[in-house]
Parts: C-alpha cells; structure tokens; sequence
C-alpha cells in the first residue's frame, strides 16, 4: 500500500510578502530577470516545505527556539511550524543577523 505524504499548509505573513517584494525590487533596479529567478528560487525552496517541514535548519543567532530557515541564494526564509502551517516569518540577506 503507497504511503500518503502529508503536505503543510504554506502561509506567508504580511512582513514576509512586503520583504519578498522588497528584495524583487532592489534587484530589479539592475536586472529584471535575476530578481525574477531570485524570487523564484525563494518560492521554490519555500514550497518543498510543504513536504519536508523540517528541512530547513535552525536559527544560528537562536537556538533552543521553533525558528528554523532555508537558505535560497543570498537570502536566509526564516519560518517556524504552527500547527499544520509553516508560517514564513522573513526574508532577509544572508549577511543580515537575526534580531530578537
């Protein structure tokens, strides 16, 4: 009998879409197609969450907490698990250090 896979509800919350389009509109003032392929990148590592929830690794600057993140690129998605939800938190450069 296959196995059913339990897929996660991905919710992104309002900081997190205004940092998306934050991000898509600092590179787009050089190159329309990288931010379009950065942006796509960070949805695509967002999306396999879904699957793999745990995938991503925890917070460096906070251990011991539910934050966990992806790398995508220069970009650091950082989310925690609420529920059946990821919910994605930021997304923020990754030479950029987490504030508490």
């Amino acid at each position: 009998m296959a196995r059913r896979i339990r897929r996660w509800r991905v919710l992104w919350t309002e900081p997190a879409q205004d940092d998306l389009r934050e991000v898509f509109r600092f590179i787009r003032r050089d190159n329309l197609t990288a931010a379009q392929k950065v942006i796509q990148e960070i949805r695509e590592k967002v999306g396999r969450l879904a699957q793999f929830p745990l995938s991503g690794r925890e917070v460096p600057e906070l251990p011991g907490t539910d934050l966990r993140e992806v790398i995508a690129g220069s970009y650091r998605v950082i989310y925690r698990l609420v529920s059946n939800s990821i919910e994605v938190l930021t997304v923020l450069h990754s030479r950029r250090k987490v504030e508490k």
